[in-house]
């Protein structure tokens, strides 16, 4: 017996409670197809450093915080003052670098409007300014230079970054612009792979059009559709529903 796919298991089996997204089950083939991985896989890397790049200040910020003792680091009851000193480093050095990261892709992307990418530069700015304020009152002189650096220099790439954000985005939707480069890569296989993927998208339409998830004419539509382009599909019937 050939082993089902994800994708229509997913079509076969799912409530969506909020309505078939086309988008999400092709999105689900392209993570299944071997050849497609490799661009998945780094889109995912780019979003989590991305995350970790939001996290990592507010990690920076807050691991001094719940000593009585005079020192920056006096601890939080289970962090001992060292311990706590290089959680602040390293929070900030990882920020630093996310926000570096992050700021190369969504340039090399096409520097699409992204609210997360935006959001992260922002409190990278604010928590490097909270930081560097809370150890130049507090800390040793001694310790100043090794826990200034990583803090000074996310508040200078954040700022970087949030200013590129907010002038240079050219507008258009980051989720969108990264839809339309796996289409690319899935109209891009080769065509015996590419006609595996239709036979699939087939099963998946007939599976849902037997629920009664969707109508005839979607299903004609969907079957019609270019390689990787259902989640426009998905746009359209949002754009309807709104309307």
């Amino acid at each position: 017996m050939s082993r089902v796919s994800e994708a229509v298991r997913q079509a076969r089996e799912e409530d969506f409670p909020a309505g078939v997204d086309l988008g999400s089950l092709e999105l689900q083939q392209a993570v299944e197809t071997p050849s497609l991985r490799g661009g998945a896989a780094r889109d995912a890397v780019v979003a989590l450093i991305l995350g970790i790049a939001l996290v990592a200040p507010l990690g920076g910020v807050l691991a001094p915080f719940g000593g009585a003792d005079v020192d920056a680091f006096a601890g939080t009851g289970n962090l001992d003052p060292a311990m706590a000193r290089t959680l602040v480093v390293l929070c900030f050095w990882v920020a630093a670098l996310g926000q570096l990261v992050g700021l190369v892709a969504w340039w090399r992307g096409g520097r699409m409007r992204s609210g997360l990418g935006t959001a992260a530069a922002a409190l990278a700015v604010v928590c490097a300014a909270l930081a560097a304020w809370w150890h130049v009152d507090r800390a040793e002189p001694a310790q100043l230079p090794a826990l200034l650096a990583p803090i000074v220099l996310t508040g200078l790439v954040g700022l970087v970054a949030l200013v590129a954000r907010l002038t240079r985005s050219t507008g258009g939707d980051a989720r969108l612009a990264r839809r339309a480069r796996i289409a690319e890569r899935m109209q891009a296989l080769p065509e015996a792979e590419q006609q595996a993927l239709r036979d699939e998208r087939q099963q998946i339409l007939e599976a849902l059009r037997e629920r009664g998830l969707i109508d005839d004419g979607l299903a004609v539509r969907a079957s019609a559709a270019p390689m990787g382009e259902w989640y426009l599909l998905d746009a359209r019937a949002g754009s309807t529903r709104d309307a």
